[in-house]
C-alpha cells in the first residue's frame, strides 16, 4: 500500500495548509544583561502574522493567518524530493492540487507494480501545492514547494519513475520537521532566526546578542539632508528636556505595504488616542496616519500626521523622526499647527521630541514628549547616511509640467467633515477628512477610511489604496497650481508601474457626499 504521509485530500485539507491557526507567545531579552528588550519585531516568516514588543519584552502572536507572498516554509519538500512506494501491484492516480484544491494537472493513471516511484511534476508557477496519491488501499497527499516555472524533477517530462531502493524509503512528511522561523528583529541586535516545530506555544524565550554597534540613546542624530525632521543641524536626546505631556495613539490597523522604490514600507492606521499633560490635554481623532519606512542599509524614517482636539480647538501634528543604523530607538521631532488666536499658540513656537514606542500587542503607539528649546547638542553625534542609488521619499509636494493623456483610474472619494485650524504659523489650514471610497479602471478596489486633504495654498491629500487583490497603496496628491500625485506600492507588485512620477491628476469633481478624481499619465 502507499505509505501514510499526510491526511486525506480534499480541498478542506488544502485550505487547511493555506491558513494557520496561530498561538505563539514569549519574550524578548537582552543575551548580555537579561533585560527584556521593547520594540523588537517578532514575525513569521511564512505566514502574514507579525507582532512588536511591549516594554516588557513580551509578545504574542495569535490568530488565522495566509501563507505570505513568495514566503518559503522550512520543513516542506521541493519537487525533487517527492516519492512514494507501493507495497504490491496496484493502480495508482497521481495529480497535482494547489491551495484551493483545484487540480492543475494528473502526473499519472494507471497500474504500478510495488517498489519506489519518483514523481517528476510537471512545469508550475512558484508557489506551494499538493502531490496527492490515489490508490485503490489509501488516498494520500503531500505539500511541495515549486521555485521556479522550470521542471523540477527530470528532463524526461511529467510522470512518475522507478527507483531502485532496498528499504523503500518514502517521501518524507512536513509534520515532524520544523513548520516555519520565526524572525526577530531590532536595530542595535542580530536578528535572531528560531525554528518552529508547530504554531502553537506559550514561554518561549529569545535572547538577542548586541551587534556592538554604538549606543545613539545618548548621541546627537543628525538626519540625512533628504529628510531634515526640523533640525538638519540633529537632534537631541529627549529626555535632556523637560517633560511637557504625553501622546498615545490607538492602533486601528497595519498594513504592510511591502518594499516600495523607498524602502520596506509599513503604516498604522490610528483609530484615536490621548494627549495628557498639564498646559496641553486632548484627543487624537481616528484617521490618522503613521508612516515607518525602513532603508535597505537598516535606517528608519517615520512620519505621522493627525488632528488633534483640545477642548474644541482643533490642532494639525505633522511629525517627522529617524532611526539610525544600530540605533535603539526612534527618536521623533514634533511640529503642530495651532490656531493663533488660540491659548494653545504656543505650541506654534516650540521645541519638542519624543521616542516613539510601538506596542503592537497594546496596539499604540507612545510619544513621550519634551520641550528641548534649551538643550544643547551633545557633542557626540550619530550622522545617519541613506543608502546610494535609492529614491528619498519627500516631504514637500511635487511638481510636473505636461497635460492629461490617457486615463488611469478614476477614485470616488467619501469625505467628513472638514475640520478648520484657521489661521496658524504657516497660514490658513482647512482639513477634509477621507472616510473611504472606491476606484475603478487600472486600479479596482476600495479606499481606506484614514488621512485627509490638508488643504493650506492648494490641496495636499494623504490616503490609501486598497484593490481587490491585496496589495496597498499609498498616495499623496497635492498642489496649488495643478495637482501631481506620487503613488507608492510594492516594486514587485501589480502596481509597480504607478511608481514612476508620470501622472496628473484632474481637479476634485463634487459628487454626492463626496468627490472624484481621474488620474491621467502625462503627455
Amino acid at each position: 500500500m502507499v505509505a501514510k504521509l499526510c491526511v486525506s485530500v480534499s480541498v478542506a485539507c488544502a485550505l487547511a495548509f493555506s491558513q494557520a491557526q496561530v498561538d505563539l507567545s514569549g519574550t524578548v531579552k537582552d543575551a548580555k544583561s537579561g533585560t527584556p528588550i521593547s520594540g523588537a519585531s517578532v514575525a513569521l516568516r511564512g505566514l502574514a502574522i507579525s507582532a512588536t514588543t511591549d516594554a516588557d519584552g513580551r509578545f504574542a502572536l495569535s490568530g488565522s493567518a495566509g501563507l505570505k507572498r513568495g514566503s518559503h516554509l522550512l520543513g516542506v519538500p521541493d519537487p525533487r524530493s517527492l516519492s512514494f512506494r507501493l507495497e504490491s501491484r496496484e493502480r495508482v492516480v497521481v495529480r497535482i492540487l494547489d491551495l484551493s484544491g483545484r487540480e492543475r494537472a494528473t502526473v499519472f493513471s494507471g497500474e504500478l507494480e510495488s517498489g519506489v516511484w519518483e514523481v517528476a511534476p510537471p512545469s508550475l508557477p512558484a508557489g506551494m501545492y499538493f502531490c496527492s496519491f490515489e490508490s485503490s488501499r489509501s488516498r494520500r497527499s503531500v505539500r511541495f514547494l515549486s521555485r521556479t516555472d522550470e521542471r523540477a524533477a527530470t528532463s524526461e517530462g511529467p510522470g512518475v519513475k522507478f527507483r531502485q531502493e532496498s528499504d523503500g524509503v518514502s517521501m518524507r512528511s512536513a509534520a515532524s520537521a520544523p513548520v516555519d522561523t520565526l524572525i526577530v528583529e531590532k536595530n542595535g541586535y542580530r536578528t535572531a532566526k528560531v525554528a518552529m516545530a508547530e504554531y502553537k506555544k506559550a514561554g518561549l524565550e529569545i535572547l538577542l546578542d548586541d551587534t556592538g554597534t554604538v549606543d545613539a540613546k545618548m548621541a546627537t542624530i543628525v538626519p540625512d539632508p533628504s529628510w531634515p525632521c526640523y533640525m538638519p543641524d540633529g537632534i537631541p536626546p529627549p529626555s535632556l528636556g523637560t517633560a511637557v505631556f504625553g501622546i498615545t495613539l490607538q492602533i486601528g490597523g497595519i498594513h504592510d505595504v511591502g518594499l516600495t522604490k523607498f524602502g520596506k514600507r509599513r503604516q498604522y492606521d490610528i483609530r484615536g488616542g490621548a494627549v495628557a499633560g498639564d498646559k496641553f490635554s486632548g484627543t487624537v481623532l481616528t484617521g490618522a496616519l503613521d508612516y515607518d519606512l525602513t532603508l535597505s542599509n537598516g535606517s528608519v524614517e517615520i512620519e505621522q500626521i493627525a488632528i488633534i482636539k483640545a477642548g474644541s480647538i482643533p490642532i494639525l501634528m505633522r511629525n517627522a523622526g529617524v532611526a539610525p543604523v544600530g540605533g535603539k530607538e526612534a527618536r521623533m521631532v514634533l511640529d503642530f499647527e495651532a490656531p493663533n488666536s488660540s491659548s494653545y499658540a504656543w505650541l506654534n513656537t516650540g521645541k519638542f521630541a519624543a521616542v516613539r514606542v510601538v506596542d503592537t500587542v497594546a496596539k499604540t503607539i507612545r510619544l513621550d514628549v519634551y520641550d528641548i528649546s534649551k538643550v544643547t547638542l551633545p557633542a557626540t553625534r550619530v550622522q545617519i547616511k541613506d543608502p546610494a542609488g535609492v529614491t528619498n521619499q519627500t516631504w514637500d509636494c511635487v511638481t510636473l509640467t505636461g497635460g492629461q493623456g490617457a486615463s488611469v483610474f478614476t477614485e470616488t472619494v467619501t469625505l467628513g467633515s472638514s475640520v478648520s485650524i484657521g489661521a496658524s504659523k504657516r497660514g490658513s489650514r482647512n482639513i477634509i477628512p477621507i472616510t473611504g471610497g472606491t476606484t475603478s479602471g487600472k486600479v479596482v478596489g476600495k479606499i481606506l477610511d484614514g488621512g485627509a486633504d490638508y488643504q493650506l495654498s492648494g490641496l495636499d491629500a494623504r490616503y490609501t489604496l486598497a484593490p481587490n487583490d491585496g496589495e496597498f497603496i499609498i498616495v499623496r496628491n497635492c498642489g496649488s497650481n495643478g495637482l501631481v500625485p506620487v503613488f507608492e506600492a510594492r516594486v514587485d507588485g501589480p502596481y509597480a508601474f504607478l511608481n514612476e512620477v508620470k501622472y496628473l491628476s484632474s481637479s476634485p469633481n463634487m459628487v454626492g457626499s463626496g468627490v472624484s478624481i481621474t488620474f491621467y499619465e502625462k503627455k
